[in-house]
């Protein structure tokens, strides 16, 4: 038949067939492990019958249904899903319906939706939910036995909403596209219009690392906690088939402890039973069903004040999350980024709150009726975690925050290395300075001499002052501005530059001596004249009369 979209028979038909394959598959995963169990278990006394119908159970259970109990230990409603099984079953979901979009053709060779592709994509997802919802319906009712009874209704609506939600997927799945020389590129999320796309790839991205960080906790549980895991599994003696089996629903079980954990992390509380709990503060256990991996549980008691820091590694997931819608929004209006940084934290909160509530559920009447997290206590946190995470990281990449603060760096490093020049300037001129000091007096000793070369020969000059007291006078000692010294250095180099004569200077200081040496003879022989009255004047012949008498 044509797929050019004039019949709608082709994917009516493809959608139908995709159902009941997927179906067929899934009833062998869980019926293939039971029965090999029942084959195994020489101390079992279920017969092929009973495997096969409590895997019709656990099948429902997978899509998130529930069944009734009444085995006289456990009686009551059992609506824990084995997650890590419903995750299978959507992948299943996902594959089957991109091989119909292929075969459909919704994309043409140009990279453009064919005429009629939606309506032919719509038909397809709508034969495969709704094919899938009754079939999973009919094998709940037979799976009916006296011990166990699937709800039906439940089981409806459950594989409606597994068989829509992997059946989307795969449909956007196949209208993704490599980029060619001619072509360009179809992403699926690039499908959606801006800034939609970038906060889905964001959300996604921080889902990813919110479980990653839960699986992580829940490993590092389990690395502790090995010896009494071993203790349960050698309690329970499943042999080597009935291990694999045991093995099998623990790795089902797992994601829905990883999803416990994340709760944990960000601050709220897993209930494992009436009057229990788990959370950062404190663990409370009770009893709980013999599966080795509930060993890894940790101890009843208080936790220290410490353990509040793992907070942390949520908040570093939405970070990361946040980052990226940042740079991807990066070119957007500002009103596209506003309604993206809006949206991103949005997202992320009511993603989260559905996972934990899909994990939610309980097993029978007793002590286990209520498991899973406590959703009033992590409403709070979780906004807390998310809004915070994000706020930081657009005050620090989305607004002027870092290149203010780099700026301010920069500032104060200036100012630093100013104040720094600054005082290196300070004391180089203080050296100087004093340097200048020295040599001034020098220069000033000298110039003070020539200048003085009228005084007289005992130093004093015409006022009675000393040399001393003029060289003081004339040097600025006691003048601590740098100014003054440089003024007097000046003087006293123009005074020396005006003695252009070196001869005449040495003429007037010989002449200056003679009379020094003329007036100390005249000073000794008036000296020797007062101690000897005899003694005849210097100048008078000694052989005079009066010098006779």
């Amino acid at each position: 038949m044509s797929t050019d979209g004039d019949s709608i028979t082709t994917p009516l038909v493809r959608g139908l067939l995709a159902a009941l394959s997927v179906l067929g598959i899934s009833l062998a995963v869980v019926v293939v492990p039971a029965l090999a169990a029942q084959v195994a278990g020489t101390a079992s006394s279920a017969t092929a019958l009973d495997a096969v119908l409590i895997s019709l159970n656990v099948l429902v259970l997978g899509h998130g249904g529930g069944i009734m109990l009444s085995t006289g230990v456990i009686d009551g409603a059992v609506t824990l899903t084995p997650v890590g099984l419903q995750i299978l079953l959507v992948l299943l979901a996902a594959l089957s319906l991109r091989r119909v979009g292929h075969r459909l053709e919704l994309v043409r060779g140009d990279g453009v939706l064919r005429v009629g592709a939606l309506r032919d994509a719509g038909v397809s997802l709508a034969a495969f939910g709704g094919t899938y919802a009754i079939g999973l319906a009919v094998l709940a009712a037979i799976g009916r036995s006296a011990d166990t009874a699937p709800m039906v209704t439940s089981a409806v609506v459950s594989g409606a909403l597994v068989a829509v939600g992997g059946g989307l997927i795969g449909l956007l799945w196949s209208l993704r596209r490599e980029p060619t020389t001619a072509v360009p590129g179809v992403r699926v999320l690039e499908l959606l219009p801006a800034p939609y796309g970038a906060v889905a790839r964001s959300a996604l991205l921080a889902l990813l690392g919110l479980f990653g960080a839960g699986m992580l906790l829940v490993l590092v549980l389990m690395l502790t906690h090995v010896p009494a895991q071993s203790a349960l599994f050698d309690q329970l003696d499943p042999g080597i088939v009935g291990g694999l089996v045991l093995t099998l629903l623990q790795l089902a079980l797992l994601p829905l402890l990883a999803v416990w954990a994340l709760v944990v992390l960000l601050g709220g509380t897993v209930v494992v039973g009436t009057s229990t709990g788990i959370s950062l503060a404190e663990v409370q256990t009770g009893v709980l069903p013999a599966l080795p991996i509930l060993g890894a549980l940790p101890e009843p008691g208080d936790l220290p004040g410490a353990t509040w820091a793992l907070m942390l590694v949520p908040a570093l997931a939405v970070g990361l999350g946040a980052v990226s819608l940042v740079r991807d929004v990066a070119e957007l209006e500002r009103r596209e980024r506003i309604t993206a940084w809006i949206a991103y934290p949005v997202v992320v909160v009511v993603a989260v709150l559905l996972l934990a509530g899909l994990t939610t559920g309980g097993i029978g009447d007793g002590r286990l009726v209520h498991l899973g997290p406590a959703m009033g206590t992590l409403v709070l946190p979780l906004l807390g975690v998310v809004v915070l995470a994000t706020g930081l990281v657009l005050a620090v990449l989305a607004t002027d925050l870092v290149p203010w603060m780099r700026r301010s760096i920069a500032s104060l490093r200036e100012r630093v290395d100013a104040a720094e020049s600054e005082e290196r300037g300070e004391d180089a001129g203080r050296r100087g300075s004093a340097g200048a000091r020295g040599s001034t007096d020098t220069r000033g000793s000298f110039g003070s001499r020539g200048r003085t070369g009228g005084a007289a020969a005992d130093g004093t000059d015409a006022d009675g002052a000393t040399d001393e007291d003029a060289a003081d006078d004339e040097h600025p000692s006691d003048v601590e501005d740098a100014d003054a010294w440089d003024a007097w250095d000046e003087g006293a180099e123009d005074g020396d530059d005006q003695d252009e004569d070196p001869d005449a200077d040495q003429d007037d200081d010989a002449r200056d001596e003679d009379a020094r040496s003329a007036g100390a003879a005249d000073d000794a022989a008036a000296d020797d004249a007062a101690e000897d009255p005899t003694e005849p004047p210097a100048d008078e012949d000694p052989l005079s009369p009066r010098a006779g008498r």
